[in-house]
């Protein structure tokens, strides 16, 4: 394997058997070498094919990303995959130049504060569980303490390596879902148990009802003698879920179908009323 272009002593720019380009990444695998140089495929940590429209950008942040935070964003994906996360390969680039952001700013004494910390937590437990880890891990390996707030922050980023194929962003998805939350919480004055499988079942389908709106994807359709079963049977649940369309429609846009609703309702009876029956 020969090098193409050398983009630092960590990364370089090689042609597979196909002619096809390819970046790899390895502590000193291009240091002292030239283009046209053989490289040692034991000294290659990472390999990332290059894809038209991606290759400027790519190798811009490889030659400008520390190779300590490419290092411990592989064991940070090694982590989520061990927690059973399906991740965008793609993650370890945007992880690693967000940890060089983050490890600068924590050496600076500048602090930022992540206001959905809370929500984090709550909605993507996996996800922050990862990320507190990795909070261990760049210490261990990079010497520098990162504030809890930035495990809120990687956990994003592993949420949206999740759902960044449908093109659908965390921030956004974790709003709709705390509104979503809210208006349960406010219609029945009633605290939910986080610690219930119910409850988890609930915002697994807020999440991906809030997924499903921000791709304009629409469920299935319910039979319509269905969907007026479960209106006339569950009246209270029935209206909360309307008020959550109705916020949706009137805050965001997003047109609510009736077999959302309708699921939507029957999550809601769940979530509620088999808490109250305990």
């Amino acid at each position: 394997m020969k090098i193409h272009k050398v983009l630092n002593n960590n990364v370089a720019i090689v042609k597979n058997g196909q002619g096809r380009e390819q970046i790899v990444t390895g502590r000193g695998l291009a240091f002292g070498k030239r283009p046209g140089d053989e490289i040692d495929a034991s000294a290659i940590s990472q390999t990332f094919t290059l894809q038209t429209g991606t290759t400027a950008e790519l190798t811009r942040l490889l030659a400008e990303i520390p190779y300590g935070c490419l290092q411990v964003s592989g064991e940070i994906l090694d982590l989520a995959k061990q927690a059973g996360l399906s991740l965008d390969p793609r993650l370890l680039v945007t992880l690693a130049d967000h940890l060089a952001l983050a490890v600068h700013r924590a050496r600076a004494g500048e602090a930022v504060a992540n206001v959905m910390l809370w929500d984090t937590q709550r909605f993507y437990p996996r996800e922050f569980r990862v990320a507190k880890a990795a909070l261990g891990l760049i210490e261990t390996k990079l010497n520098v303490t990162l504030p809890p707030d930035e495990a809120g922050f990687i956990a994003f980023h592993l949420v949206n390596a999740e759902t960044s194929s449908a093109g659908t962003d965390a921030a956004k998805i974790t709003q709709l879902m705390q509104e979503m939350l809210s208006i349960v919480r406010y219609y029945f004055h009633f605290e939910p148990d986080s610690t219930t499988s119910d409850y988890s079942r609930f915002i697994t389908h807020l999440k991906f009802f809030a997924q499903r709106l921000l791709r304009a994807e629409p469920m299935a359709t319910v039979d319509e003698a269905l969907l007026q079963l479960i209106l006339a049977r569950y009246q209270a649940p029935s209206a909360c879920a309307k008020r959550i369309s109705d916020f949706l429609l009137t805050r965001h846009g997003y047109a609510v179908t009736p077999a959302e609703r309708a699921y939507l309702t029957l999550h809601i009876e769940r979530l509620v009323y088999r808490a109250q029956a305990q």
